[in-house]
């Protein structure tokens, strides 16, 4: 698992750079984020895998990497769009 400096917003399991905003209304009570969409899926994120979690419901891409590919998973960007 990767750490950020608290200077920078990240996802602790990819270090995709997440918003405030998103660490505020996903991450944890410290607004750590453990998984973003860069990362896992939004059923998965939205029931709190993003907040450190566990969520048994949806197929983690972890465990099927290939569950979380495809056209619109390139859109679902924290950074702001521009692919850093």
């Amino acid at each position: 698992m990767m750490r950020l400096g608290s200077d920078e917003s990240g996802c602790l399991h990819c270090g995709a750079h997440v918003t405030d905003r998103f660490a505020a209304v996903f991450g944890d009570g410290n607004n750590d984020v453990h998984r973003c969409p860069a990362c896992d899926s939004m059923p998965r994120i939205s029931r709190g895998s993003a907040a450190g979690k566990v969520v048994d419901t949806h197929v983690d891409p972890d465990d099927d990497p290939a569950f979380n590919q495809g056209a619109r998973v390139g859109a679902a960007r924290t950074d702001g769009g521009d692919g850093r």
